[in-house]
């Protein structure tokens, strides 16, 4: 269990993690945890993961992972006001590493 946690203290000492704040460490394994159950992410689930916060706090903390390259959003071709997330292959990296 030791050595275990050792791994993961230095997992978050390197960047990308290194470079998130606490919010955006956990929404950003909230949103893996939710597309592993359900296939599919949008901007819409990530206001619902982000309870009791307002929609702007949402949005700010989504942008900022995606400006430190963990996610992209892309436009539905079939409903220009739906948004979908993606990860990119820096956060399935981190994902991986951690298991």
């Amino acid at each position: 269990m030791l050595k275990l946690l050792n791994l993961l203290v230095s997992l978050r000492q390197l960047p990308p993690l290194s470079e998130l704040t606490g919010d955006e460490e956990r929404l950003l394994f909230q949103l893996k945890a939710l597309f592993d159950r359900q296939g599919a992410l949008s901007v819409l689930d990530v206001y619902d993961l982000i309870g009791g916060k307002s929609g702007t706090t949402a949005y700010r903390q989504l942008m900022s992972l995606k400006e430190k390259g963990l996610v992209v959003i892309e436009v539905d071709e079939a409903d220009k006001r739906r948004r979908h997330v993606h990860f990119t292959d820096l956060a399935n990296n981190v994902f991986r590493a951690v298991g």
